[in-house]
Parts: C-alpha cells; sequence; structure tokens
C-alpha cells in the first residue's frame, strides 16, 4: 500500500473506533444497588443516620424510574424510626408493584399488613385494639364507615321524627276546641234533642279500632274535630305503644 492512502484509511479507522466506543449502545446501565446514592444510603444506614439515609434513596426513587430496593429501604426507615405507616404502605406497595415475583415479597406483604396495623393504633382512643390482630386496615375503615352511615340514617330519622311530633302539638295547641264545644251548646237543638254534638255525655266511653282509622280520624267521629286526638293517646298509654300503633278490633278508651 502506498504511503499516501495509508494515512487517510487509519483516520477513518480510528474515527470509527471512538465513535463505537461513544455510541448510546455501548454505555453499561449501572444497577439501583451500584448507585453512589444508594450506597451512601446503606452507609449512612449502618452509621444509624437514618434521616440521611432516606435523603439518599429518596435521590435515587427520584432518579430512577424503577428503584424497588430504594423503596423498600425508605419503607423501612418510615414504619421503624418516624413511626409514619402511611408513607411506610406507600413504599412497601411500590416495591411490590416493581418486583412482585421478589423472593421478600412475601416478607413486603406482612409489613404492609403490619403498617396497617400501626396506622390503625395511632387513630383516636385506639378504637378495635382487641381485634386488630385479625382485622386489617381495610376491614377496619369499612366498619368505621358503615357504623358513620348506619347512625346518620338513625339521626335523620329521629329528627324527622321531631319535626312532625311537634307540628301535631302545634296544630293540637292552635286548634279552638273549647270554643267548638261552647259554640254546639249555644245551638238551639231543643228540637232534635237525640242528634249527635259533643256533649260530653254523649261522648262514647270506648270505641273499637276500625280499618284505615287513625287517632285524629277517631277524634273527628267522636268529638267533631281531630285536635283532640292527643287526649285520646294519653288516655290509653297503656295500650298504644304509639300514636301510630292502632290495631283493627283495638277497644281504645275515650275520655
Amino acid at each position: 500500500m502506498k504511503p499516501a492512502l495509508r494515512l487517510p484509511i487509519l483516520a477513518l479507522l480510528s474515527s470509527a473506533l471512538w465513535m463505537t466506543a461513544c455510541s448510546p449502545g455501548s454505555v453499561e446501565v449501572v444497577s439501583e444497588t451500584d448507585e453512589k446514592q444508594y450506597q451512601r444510603g446503606k452507609l449512612f444506614l449502618r452509621n444509624g443516620n437514618s434521616e440521611d439515609a432516606l435523603d439518599a434513596f429518596m435521590g435515587v426513587i427520584d432518579a430512577r424510574r424503577d428503584a424497588p430496593e430504594s423503596h423498600l429501604e425508605a419503607g423501612y426507615i418510615f414504619l421503624r424510626e418516624m413511626k409514619d405507616p402511611v408513607r411506610a404502605n406507600y413504599h412497601f406497595s411500590r416495591y411490590l408493584e416493581l418486583k412482585p415475583q421478589s423472593d421478600r415479597a412475601p416478607q413486603v406483604r406482612q409489613l404492609i399488613e403490619t403498617a396497617q396495623k400501626e396506622f390503625a393504633r395511632q387513630l383516636p382512643a385506639q378504637p378495635y385494639e382487641g381485634e386488630l390482630d385479625r382485622m386489617d386496615l381495610m376491614d377496619l375503615m369499612k366498619n368505621m364507615r358503615m357504623e358513620n352511615e348506619s347512625l346518620k340514617r338513625d339521626l335523620m330519622t329521629a329528627q324527622r321524627r321531631v319535626t312532625q311530633l311537634e307540628g301535631m302539638i302545634s296544630d293540637a295547641r292552635r286548634a279552638p276546641a273549647p270554643v267548638a264545644n261552647t259554640q254546639t251548646r249555644q245551638q238551639p237543638v231543643v228540637s232534635q234533642p237525640t242528634a249527635p254534638s259533643s256533649e260530653p255525655e254523649s261522648v262514647p266511653r270506648t270505641y273499637t279500632v276500625q280499618s284505615g282509622d287513625s287517632l285524629s280520624g277517631i277524634s273527628r267521629k267522636v268529638y267533631g274535630t281531630s285536635s283532640r286526638w292527643i287526649d285520646i293517646y294519653q288516655a290509653n298509654r297503656d295500650r298504644l305503644s304509639s300514636e301510630n300503633a292502632l290495631k283493627v278490633g283495638q277497644e281504645l278508651r275515650i275520655p
């Protein structure tokens, strides 16, 4: 080969070798556990410096899309050192998402249960403390939510009942029952002595409940006004558990 051609060929070969060495495919990817930040975190842990160790592991998590080992170490620190079971549960769960088939997966699942129980123990007044060994956090939260909904329904029912009773009592107080009786006594009924009236002597002493009856309806039949239902109710408290507890064929006292 002529000396004039040798130099250009050598230059081309050198350029090709340099480009191959610098190509992205030739760059070796550093594993998570070989990361400097991860190694610093492990060193901090060995020296008992959990806060700096946590910062180092969080740095690895921020820098990498997949950092299961750093999530696991962060979970340990949050659970055991920081007493923060909520964040610990998050990092343990992220480890299982990234390495679901890992040999350590069963251990990490147990750590998640421990974090959930620890969170439950931190709730006010430590509810259900005696059952935490057999109840995980999701069951606890479900039971509390169901109990809360039941209490809300009971409270709304009680409030509607109170409003209803207040309205009935208010109507009874406003009803001019005595005036109506006075007007009836003042009417000339000499020509019809047997006609029904609201005079005390014409009121039956008992009444047999019929289908469709209510206390206000019975009051209207007996007294000519529905406002005296509460008098009938009070006279039969030993027979009626509530004003709506009427039974067909039941005999009521009429005061």
